[in-house]
């Protein structure tokens, strides 16, 4: 009995001593394995305070920024200046170093934003839609191994421009975009530093407006309250529209409009067609000036130069339709009176009689004078003699000629008047 008690308490000590052994050798494994990265994270942000800027407080933190702009549009009718792109910021955090070699050669990280000292930076717009949007804070941050954080943020911005529509369709329009932050007092501990602006030329036609200069300044609130102020940059844009379309539908139609108005002074003065050629272009210059009422924007500052032009020349048609039935009416009227002596001194002036030349056309209105010689010679009395009426006849075509001449003399002092004129309007509306 006394050696199975021994043998007994033997096995029982050998069983308990190899789980002894191998819960000891359980214990000394690692529960998991660290990577290099979350070994890195874990290292950075053992006693990291996101809420504390990464300098000392009597040093100045720099923050760069820059934007690239893709795309830009304005709403004519609402006067709202549209831009879309990306806002690139850049700033060192002098904590967040390590040494590459450490840390199996990692030389970046991306870390999201919410880790990370926030610069706090809006946009600084009167619209609903993008006033007081944020860009740090939701995106990510890439992290290099000398401090330097990078974060590249999607724009979206809109804001009120104010337009002018004088050149329209050549109008070019500036306007301006607001980054920054409210701080407490003037001597702000983040300091913004800028990059120049930079624009993406995207193909053609992918726009009506097209970016041609950019600016940047430092930019002063005059709404702010004492106790904050805006710390912000400003980034002036200035857009201009493509006038490809343009010069197809407005500038060559205006042309043709010019030259068929003009071409009524050189028609015969007894031709109908002046009227007629008048008219038509009354027509064109409605229906222009009713799309123009359509597409353009009724809150425009000041009327548009083309607008002011299609107008005017609304009003020279009317004046050359009331010129050619009075020129018309001249022709083919029967006169009874000479002209007037001042008239016909006119008439007489060597400088004068250039424009009274008419070739060919001297002969206008030798038909109707015609008609009117033979009912003269019907309606004489029976004791007049034929020598007699040929002479009433010779007077009256005498008279009639001038009368021609003088129509003819009208429609091409007008014609020069009307060269003129155009000439200033078209130079003023190019200008």
């Amino acid at each position: 009995m006394g050696k199975g008690r021994h043998l007994t308490f033997l096995l029982v000590c050998l069983v308990g001593c190899c789980y002894a052994d191998n819960a000891t050798s359980d214990s000394n494994k690692p529960s998991t394995t660290l990577t290099w990265i979350e070994k890195l994270k874990k290292d950075l942000f053992a006693n990291y305070d996101r809420n504390v800027r990464p300098t000392q407080y009597y040093n100045v933190t720099n923050l760069n920024l820059g934007i690239t702009m893709r795309h830009v549009d304005i709403d004519e009718e609402n006067s709202i200046f549209s831009l879309y792109g990306w806002v690139k910021m850049s700033w060192k955090d002098l904590r967040l170093k390590w040494n590459a070699s450490d840390y199996g050669g990692i030389q970046s990280i991306v870390l999201p934003s919410y880790y990370l000292w926030d610069a706090d930076l809006h946009l600084h717009s009167v619209t609903l839609e993008s006033s007081g949007s944020s860009f740090v804070g939701t995106s990510n941050v890439r992290v290099g191994n000398d401090g330097m954080n990078i974060v590249t943020e999607r724009l979206n911005f809109k804001s009120f421009c104010e337009m002018n529509f004088r050149s329209w369709p050549y109008d070019t329009h500036h306007c301006s975009i607001v980054l920054g932050k409210m701080v407490a007092d003037e001597d702000d501990a983040v300091q913004i530093q800028t990059l120049p602006a930079e624009w993406e030329r995207l193909t053609q036609g992918s726009s009506m407006w097209q970016i041609v200069s950019t600016s940047v300044e430092k930019y002063k609130n005059p709404m702010e309250v004492t106790s904050e102020q805006f710390n912000g940059i400003q980034y002036g844009i200035t857009v201009q529209r493509k006038v490809q379309i343009f010069q197809s539908t407005i500038i060559a139609p205006a042309i043709v409009l010019i030259l068929m108005t003009l071409a009524t002074f050189w028609l015969p003065p007894n031709a109908s067609e002046k009227v007629l050629l008048n008219c038509i272009n009354a027509g064109i210059v409605c229906a222009f000036l009713l799309y123009f009422t359509i597409h353009l924007p009724l809150l425009a500052t000041r009327t548009p130069l083309v607008v002011l032009f299609f107008s005017n020349s609304l009003y020279l048609t009317a004046f050359s339709l009331v010129l050619s039935v009075m020129v018309v009416n001249m022709v083919k009227t029967k006169h009874s009176r000479p002209v007037h002596p001042y008239i016909k001194g006119l008439i007489s002036l060597p400088g004068v009689g250039v424009f009274a030349w008419t070739g060919n056309n001297a002969k206008i209105g030798m038909t109707d004078e015609e008609d009117w010689i033979g009912e003269m010679k019907n309606d004489s009395l029976a004791g007049e003699s034929c020598s007699s009426a040929d002479e009433a006849s010779q007077a009256q075509l005498g008279l009639q000629r001038d009368w021609i001449q003088f129509a003819v003399i009208l429609d091409r002092i007008c014609f020069v008047v009307y060269v003129f004129i155009y000439s200033v309007m078209a130079a003023s509306y190019l200008h």
